[in-house]
């Protein structure tokens, strides 16, 4: 049996696993409610294990070794030990807070919390715009994902990038949040496999102990073995590699594919369940990266674009059978956060854009509304394809060092913006929606102003810009505040888009 034909056989095995998992999906699913969050009946540990497929993906699996591979131990410093590290405090800060907030004004989406939460609908519009932000991170998990399908498949690039894009809109399309929780469950045990065989694969390398394996990177570059990286363009100082990445872990959770899975939860109870799962498996996936080094010993002449660098390791490394089975795995990896991305995009259209615009309008039912709310997610959905195609075409043909800049780019600027809403929002009732607008106007410009304008020799690092965003927009929150005096409190946020909590309002349409 070839090579290809094994990889064939394990990628539709794989296509019949999710498309099942799909089905239970729609079977579940009873109306807007539960195309967005779910019915609120999927246990917390497959939440979890969804969580952290989501917050890794393909760029951890996939285009952060690449990364690693050209920059050494200071990349994995800054992306396996300082973010991570806060990503785990804001789970645990942000999730129950988040939810118990989020059911009182009974939030579908990020926008929708934040809109509701400060009681003004212009908040949930501007929020539900700036989400497009996430359609760079779309790209990266194609970019990657295409250059996986190509390889193990042997099918032309146009070819993968259609199936990368095509498969899971289609299943996204008809079993929205029900069909992505239980997919990426499934996805993220594959992934467990996935990255104790990728771990494992250099386990020889530590033959001499830690001291040994720095040994060996120090003999390919000395530069490799050491906690900073002058040379790099991401890990020059202890300042881009520890503070930096460090923060953007703390906010990193802020995007709505991720804060949003505190939502799917059915009580405070489960949140428990939810983090000590999530964080459990993200500390496994977030170690893959070490793939990076691994591939650097065995490749020493740093010839290869860092986004083909773990598909080459594979290849050079495991037999065709193993092979088959990792690179599979890497496609669960992208897929996961990809589903992610298409279920609080579309819902994020449909719940925060339509839905008030219809009501408003007038002329329709509750009922009617939501069931062309579903529709109109699916219309979304179709028409991010051409979008993505063409900016993930040109990060193929025409690389900027790596697709992960792009990515960064387009999710920090992102959790940048929601940042102050989400903190004041949760834990404080003085800051008022002026403060709100004008932290997330700030950070959007300092983000992007930074990186464009190519302000100081970190800007190239989307990190740096990020974080220079994230202090100023808590500084001018906070003087706004000051102007204003903050005196009183936030009146009670206004009813939401539903009469009823989204888990309330999913049962009672299911009971119809």
């Amino acid at each position: 049996m070839g090579e290809t034909t094994i990889a064939w056989g394990f990628f539709l095995v794989y296509l019949t696993a999710v498309t099942y998992a799909a089905f239970v999906g729609i079977k579940k699913m009873s109306g807007f409610a539960a195309f967005s969050v779910g019915s609120r009946e999927v246990s917390p540990v497959f939440v979890g294990l969804s969580l952290a497929a989501n917050l890794t993906s393909a760029a951890t699996f996939i285009i952060n070794p690449g990364l690693i591979y050209l920059y050494g131990v200071s990349g994995v410093i800054g992306y396996a030990i300082a973010m991570p590290l806060g990503v785990f405090i804001g789970l645990i800060v942000f999730s129950k807070a988040f939810r118990r907030v989020g059911d009182k004004v009974t939030a579908l989406t990020i926008p929708q919390w934040i809109g509701d939460r400060f009681g003004d609908r212009r908040l949930t519009i501007f929020f539900a715009v700036a989400s497009l932000l996430q359609i760079a991170f779309l790209v990266l998990i194609t970019v990657g994902l295409t250059r996986v399908l190509s390889s193990v498949l042997e099918v032309p690039m146009l070819v993968a990038m259609a199936m990368t894009i095509g498969i899971p809109l289609i299943y996204i399309s008809f079993g929205g949040a029900s069909a992505h929780t239980l997919t990426n469950a499934a996805q993220a045990m594959l992934m467990i496999v996935v990255a104790v065989l990728l771990l494992g694969s250099g386990v020889e390398y530590f033959s001499g102990g830690v001291s040994g394996f720095l040994d060996r990177l120090a003999d390919v570059q000395p530069v490799l073995a050491d906690p900073i990286n002058p040379e790099s363009l991401l890990f020059r100082d202890w300042f881009e590699v520890v503070f930096c990445n460090f923060l953007i872990g703390i906010a990193i959770i802020n995007q709505p594919h991720v804060m949003s899975k505190a939502l799917y939860l059915k009580s405070e109870k489960d949140v428990n369940t939810y983090l000590l799962t999530g964080i459990g498996v993200l500390i496994l996936f977030f170690a893959v990266i070490l793939v990076g080094l691994y591939a650097r010993i065995l490749m020493p002449e740093a010839a290869i674009e860092p986004d083909s660098v773990v598909p080459t390791y594979i290849v050079e490394v495991f037999s065709p059978f193993s092979r088959s089975v990792i690179l599979i795995g890497l496609v669960a990896a992208g897929f996961s956060t990809m589903e992610g991305l298409l279920v609080a995009l579309s819902t994020i259209f449909s719940n925060d854009i339509y839905r008030p615009f219809a009501r408003a309008r007038g002329g329709l039912t509750d009922d009617e509304i939501d069931g062309r709310a579903v529709r109109y997610s699916r219309y979304f959905l179709a028409a991010l394809v051409p979008v993505v195609a063409l900016i993930a075409y040109g990060q193929i043909v025409n690389p900027n060092l790596s697709v992960a800049i792009l990515g960064q780019n387009g999710v920090y600027a992102l959790f940048s913006a929601t940042f102050v809403p989400i903190l004041f929002g949760i834990f404080s009732d003085r800051i008022t929606k002026t403060a709100v607008l004008a932290a997330a106007v700030t950070a959007l410009a300092v983000h992007f102003g930074m990186y464009y304008g190519e302000i100081t020799m970190y800007a190239n690092n989307p990190a740096v810009p990020a974080t220079a965003a994230l202090i100023s927009s808590v500084a001018v929150a906070l003087g706004v505040m000051g102007v204003q005096g903050a005196r009183g409190t936030l009146a009670e946020p206004e009813p939401a888009a539903s009469a009823e909590p989204a888990a309330e309002a999913a049962e009672s349409e299911a009971k119809t």
